[in-house]
């Protein structure tokens, strides 16, 4: 049983706006759907990296409520500099200009685009990645969790490699992951979480793709987690796709692709 990452799906109060601000900082949009209850865009660097999918509801009224589930999400770069200018120029808010890191060798930044979302540039050194025709890449998006050690034992259940785990000021983070395909989750437990994760209406779901979906929602089942919907072969899209809840009430879509 092989599982991957797939894309994480966040909501927005305007879709349009979103697409073009991730689009000014140098990504694609690759793919538009349209389904009952939302519309929704796909956005990525098709050369490497994860996906990011932005989904407007269409009950959507008012503010997003931002709750504490989804901490920030990170774009790499090969130019920071360039790329906070193109963020703050595209109506982004500066939480914090780059700085180069002293226990990382890399330069970081922040900015809180629209909808609050805290988006973390990245670049690394002294190494470059790829050229110029690569000036930004999804990397790992990051939620916070309740229980660490427990929520990265879940995501293992499913198939996934924990490839990493950091202690900084203020939280523990683990980094789970396919190590040759997808994208990467981090997984926070911040030091001051009292109680439950509070969702609020921003993140929505997130993917692990998987080559066994009866296998991969069976092995949830068994380690204890909940079933949200049993695996259903979709007739819109050669997929079988079922949905569990990770600890703190994640939705996890498991995605097998079919072919057409």
């Amino acid at each position: 049983m092989a599982s991957w990452i797939g894309q994480y799906c966040i909501n927005v109060t305007d879709l349009e706006v979103s697409v073009a601000f991730y689009e000014a900082l140098g990504l694609e949009c690759t793919s538009r759907t349209a389904i009952d209850t939302a519309g929704e865009a796909i956005v990525e660097n098709l050369a490497r990296g994860g996906k990011m999918q932005l989904a407007q509801q269409n009950d959507q009224a008012g503010p997003l409520d931002r709750g504490n589930a989804f901490w920030k999400l990170y774009v790499n770069t090969n130019d920071i500099g360039a790329i906070h200018a193109a963020a703050l120029a595209a109506g982004a808010e500066e939480v914090m200009a780059p700085v180069r890191m002293e226990q990382w060798p890399t330069s970081v930044s922040f900015v809180k685009e629209r909808d609050g979302y805290l988006v973390e540039f990245v670049q690394r050194h002294p190494w470059q990645d790829g050229d110029e025709t690569t000036p930004a890449w999804l990397g790992q998006y990051c939620i916070n969790v309740t229980d660490l050690d427990t929520t990265v034992a879940f995501y293992e259940t499913l198939g996934l490699t924990c490839t990493s785990r950091t202690d900084i000021s203020g939280a523990r983070e683990a980094i789970l992951e396919h190590p040759d395909k997808g994208g990467k989750v981090q997984l926070a437990q911040q030091d001051d979480q009292d109680g439950p994760i509070t969702m609020g209406t921003a993140m929505w779901k997130l993917y692990v793709n998987t080559d066994d979906i009866a296998g991969t929602h069976a092995a949830a089942l068994a380690a204890g987690h909940v079933s949200v919907m049993a695996p259903t072969r979709m007739e819109r899209w050669p997929v079988t796709i079922g949905f569990v809840a990770d600890p703190d009430g994640y939705q996890v879509e498991l995605v097998e692709r079919h072919p057409w």
